[in-house]
C-alpha cells in the first residue's frame, strides 16, 4: 500500500486525475491524505468532491477554510461570494450526501505518526491537546451547525487559552488549523493579513513552521492553505499548497519514498 499526501485541489479535478495517473494510485489499494481545500476557485468543485465521495475508503481528508465556508452557505448560515464555483455541488441531486460527508470530516487527521491538517498548529498543543481540540470542535459542528456557524467568524481571540468558553476555543482552533499562516514575533498571537511569499515577509512576523513546537512529536506535519509560498519543506514538516488554480502546479508527496510529485496544473481547471 503506498500512501499519497497531496495538497490543495480546489476544484481542479483534471489536474487532480492527472496526478493520480502519475503516481498509478489504485483506490483498492492505496491511500489519498488530502490536506482541505479540495473544492472552491476551480472550474470542477462537484467532480472532485464525487470522485473522492465514490472513492471515501481510501481518503483521509480534513478540513480547509474553503470547505467550513461551502458548509455555511449549504446550511445558509453565509451567502455564496463572487468568486466561489461550488454551485455545481449545491445544485446537484447528490447535494445531500456530499454535504453530510463533509460535515463529518475532522480537522485533523493522525497516523503513523504523521499529523495533516489544513493550515498548522500552535506551539501550546501537544498531540493529544490537538487530537482533543479537533474533536470538540467536530462535535460542535456535527450537533448543532447552525449555532455552530453563528459564532464561527472572527480574528479573536488571536492568542491560545485554556480559560477560553466552548464557542471562543472553536473559533481559536479552526483559524489556526484553517486559515493561519504568520504569527507576530511579539507575542505569538495568528495575524491574519500577510498572504505573500517568504521573501517579503514583514520583520514582525514570522511563518508559523519557523517556531519551535517543543510539545509536539510526530515525524512530521503536512500542510496546504499557502500557495504563495510554494513547496516548503520545513523543520516540522511539508506545506503542499503548489498553486494548482493559479496555474502552476499539484503536488504530492509519497510517504513511503518521501518523495514529492507533481503535475501542472491542467488549463481546462482554471477559473
Amino acid at each position: 500500500m503506498a500512501v499519497f499526501v497531496l495538497g490543495d485541489i480546489q476544484g481542479c479535478f483534471y489536474s487532480f486525475q492527472s496526478l493520480l495517473d502519475k503516481v498509478s494510485f489504485n483506490p483498492k489499494r492505496d491511500q489519498l491524505w488530502l490536506v482541505g481545500d479540495l473544492i472552491n476557485r476551480g472550474r470542477e468543485s462537484l467532480a472532485v468532491l464525487d470522485w473522492c465521495y465514490q472513492n471515501q475508503s481510501s481518503i483521509r481528508p480534513v478540513l480547509g477554510n474553503h470547505e467550513l465556508h461551502f458548509l455555511a452557505v449549504a446550511l445558509n448560515q453565509a451567502k455564496l461570494k463572487s468568486s466561489d464555483t461550488f454551485n455545481d455541488i449545491l445544485g446537484s441531486n447528490k447535494n445531500k450526501d456530499l454535504i453530510n460527508w463533509v460535515l463529518n470530516w475532522p480537522l485533523v487527521y493522525f497516523e503513523k505518526n504523521y499529523l495533516v491538517v489544513h493550515a498548522g498548529v500552535i506551539s501550546d498543543w501537544t498531540i493529544e491537546e490537538i487530537q482533543s481540540l479537533s474533536k470538540q470542535v467536530c462535535n460542535s459542528l456535527t450537533s448543532h451547525p447552525e449555532k455552530f456557524f453563528q459564532t464561527m467568524y472572527g480574528n479573536y481571540p488571536n492568542q491560545w487559552s485554556q480559560e477560553f468558553s466552548v464557542e471562543e476555543k472553536n473559533r481559536f482552533v479552526i483559524n489556526a488549523m484553517t486559515r493561519m499562516r504568520c504569527l507576530n514575533k511579539n507575542n505569538g498571537s495568528l495575524n491574519y493579513e500577510y498572504k505573500g511569499n517568504l521573501q517579503n515577509i514583514p520583520k514582525e512576523l514570522v511563518p508559523w513552521f519557523e517556531m519551535p513546537l517543543p510539545k509536539l512529536d510526530t515525524n512530521g506535519i503536512f500542510t496546504g492553505h499557502w500557495s504563495a509560498i510554494d513547496i516548503q519543506e520545513h523543520p516540522h514538516g511539508v506545506s503542499l499548497d503548489s498553486g494548482c488554480v493559479w496555474g502552476r502546479r499539484l503536488t504530492a508527496y509519497n510517504l513511503s519514498e518521501s518523495r514529492l510529485i507533481s503535475v501542472n496544473a491542467d488549463q481546462r481547471d482554471l477559473p
